[in-house]
């Protein structure tokens, strides 16, 4: 068998010492253009036997775990100088431009995910840290509902006041047609007192309790008009008073006279109704 003279060239170098032996071989780590040579460099920590990529770190120990759109950016994006013990700052803004203009804080993080910026979560749970709470309908409105300037992503404060969302309710619970007249002067124009955030009907009057239990038994939730003949007006700013001589109690309950037959002073009147019955046995 015949070799081609250059097959036989590296052992000729060798034999004559142009090539240097194993035991004189730099077998010193060269880290790459990539990396600058900062002590010891434990190559295992990112890499594995099967190739330089892809890079696998355990970032979580940073405690700065990469959830969501991070885990697809590239190390140098944030380790700019390739010298991964050089602190970085891990605030939103320092890589994220704010569109809000600083007008919501620096805590991105209370509103958006790692995901993606385009879908909030700030939902009625996050909402319960801000001065008004949303619960009953409100939970289930749009922001822009209350935040007209969501577009512009300014999240003004709006105005918390419920006749600043419900003028029109306010107007058709206003004047002659209305059970009570809510644009008498001086009436409150703070719905919560009387109405719940579902629905403004049934409404509950709170100081009716002092004269009649209308919470709970079978009276609760009852409306005005049907144990009242009138809705008696409400002068807003003095004291309640109970002898309004409108409650009609034997409209449903006209057949009581057995009951009473031994009841002293008993008379069908609704007047003697409530003076022993000021709330449902």
């Amino acid at each position: 068998m015949r070799l081609a003279p250059l097959a036989l060239l590296p052992l000729a170098l060798w034999l004559c010492g142009a090539a240097p032996s194993p035991k004189d071989a730099d077998l010193s780590a060269r880290p790459s253009a990539g990396h600058p040579a900062v002590g010891d460099t434990d190559c295992s920590a990112c890499h594995t036997p099967d190739g330089w990529l892809p890079v696998s770190f355990p970032h979580d120990r940073t405690g700065f775990p990469l959830e969501g759109r991070h885990l697809g950016v590239s190390c140098k994006s944030c380790h700019q100088t390739n010298v991964f013990r050089d602190p970085i700052p891990r605030a939103c803004s320092a890589c994220h431009q704010d569109p809000h203009l600083g007008r919501l804080g620096q805590r991105c993080q209370d509103c958006h995910d790692a995901t993606s910026f385009a879908t909030p979560d700030f939902g009625p749970e996050a909402h319960r840290r801000t001065s008004f709470p949303l619960t009953g309908r409100h939970a289930v409105l749009a922001c822009e509902e209350c935040h007209g300037d969501r577009r512009d992503r300014g999240f003004n404060r709006p105005n918390s006041q419920c006749v600043g969302c419900h003028q029109s309710d306010q107007a058709s619970a206003s004047g002659g047609n209305a059970a009570l007249d809510h644009g008498a002067p001086g009436f409150p124009t703070d719905c919560r007192p009387c109405h719940s955030t579902w629905r403004f009907v049934p409404a509950f009057f709170p100081d009716h309790q002092a004269c009649y239990n209308i919470r709970s038994g079978p009276h609760a939730g009852i409306r005005c008009l049907d144990c009242h003949t009138t809705v008696p007006p409400v002068s807003v700013g003095q004291p309640l008073t109970c002898s309004t001589d409108t409650a009609n109690c034997l409209r449903c309950h006209s057949n009581v006279g057995s009951a009473h037959a031994n009841v002293p002073g008993y008379a069908p009147v609704n007047r003697k109704c409530y003076e022993c019955h000021r709330s449902a046995p």
